[in-house]
C-alpha cells in the first residue's frame, strides 16, 4: 500500500530506464521517435519523455535525452 506524504518526503529513490529506439538511416529526429504525441486540441507536438512541446518534427527536441549508441543494418536485427 502507498504511504502518504502529509509532512513531506525525506528521501527520493532514484531510478534509471534504459531502452533502445532504432531511427531509419541517421534520421534521428523527432518524427520517428516512438515517444512523440500529436495532441490535437492544442494542434501541437509533445515528447512523451520530457513533455516538452516540440516545434519541428524534423530536429530533436532540446532535452532529448537519446544517446546514440551505434548503426545496425536491417539485416543483422534479423538474427
Amino acid at each position: 500500500m502507498a504511504k502518504k506524504f502529509d509532512r513531506g518526503v525525506s528521501y527520493y529513490t532514484i531510478a534509471d530506464l534504459s531502452m533502445e529506439i532504432g531511427f531509419p538511416e541517421d534520421e534521428v529526429c523527432c518524427k520517428w521517435c516512438r515517444f512523440i504525441r500529436h495532441y490535437d486540441n492544442l494542434d501541437r507536438d509533445k515528447c512523451a519523455l520530457t513533455e516538452d512541446i516540440l516545434y519541428s518534427r524534423e530536429t530533436r527536441g532540446h532535452n532529448c535525452p537519446l544517446v546514440i549508441l551505434n548503426d545496425v543494418r536491417s539485416e543483422e536485427l534479423d538474427k
